[in-house]
C-alpha cells in the first residue's frame, strides 16, 4: 500500500489470524498506540522495548499469570510504566498520585457523564443510595494490582 492509497483510504481493523480483533477493548489499543508513540520518539529502542516487556511477562508468570494471553496488554501497561519511569518521564510517586487521582474521578464521576480527571475534584453524586457502585464489565473481577488506567503519563 502507498502512501496515497493510505491517505485516501481508511485502514482495515486490525484481526488476529483467527479472525478475532486484535485490541479487546480501547485501552488496549491506547497503551498499544502509546508504546509505539514513545518507541517512535526515541525515549527506547526496540531491543530495551523487548528486554523490559519481556522481563515484565517473567514476572507475573512468577506471580501465577496462566499467560493464556488476556493479560498480554496488562503487561504492556507494566512495561510501559517501568519504562517511562526508567527515562525520566515520570516518578513513581508522581505516577502513583495521578492513579490516584484517576480512580477517584472514576469513584465521582455519575452515568452518564464524560469521565475526565476534573471529577476527582468534584463532589461524589451520593443521589444513588449507599449500596450504588460503578461497574466495568471487563475489569471488575480482576486482582487490584492488574486494574491499571491507560495513557496517564505526566511529561515534564
Amino acid at each position: 500500500m502507498d502512501l496515497r492509497t493510505l491517505q485516501q483510504e481508511p485502514i482495515p481493523p486490525l484481526i488476529k489470524d483467527n479472525g478475532d480483533p486484535v485490541f479487546r477493548d480501547s485501552w488496549e489499543a491506547e497503551a498499544f498506540a502509546l508504546g509505539n508513540l514513545l518507541l517512535k520518539q526515541g525515549f527506547f529502542s526496540c531491543s530495551e522495548w523487548v528486554e523490559i516487556f519481556s522481563q515484565e511477562i517473567k514476572a507475573a508468570q512468577a506471580q501465577g499469570d496462566p499467560d493464556r494471553g488476556d493479560t498480554y496488554f496488562f503487561h504492556w501497561c507494566s512495561a510501559l510504566e517501568r519504562i517511562c519511569v526508567e527515562r525520566g518521564l515520570t516518578d513513581w510517586e508522581a505516577y502513583h498520585s495521578r492513579l490516584e487521582l484517576w480512580h477517584q474521578a472514576v469513584l465521582n464521576t455519575p452515568h452518564g457523564v464524560p469521565l475526565v480527571l476534573d471529577n476527582a475534584y468534584r463532589q461524589a453524586e451520593d443521589d444513588h443510595g449507599q449500596d450504588h457502585h460503578h461497574h466495568s464489565p471487563h475489569r471488575e473481577h480482576l486482582p487490584a494490582n492488574m486494574l491499571k488506567p491507560v495513557a496517564v503519563v505526566t511529561f515534564s
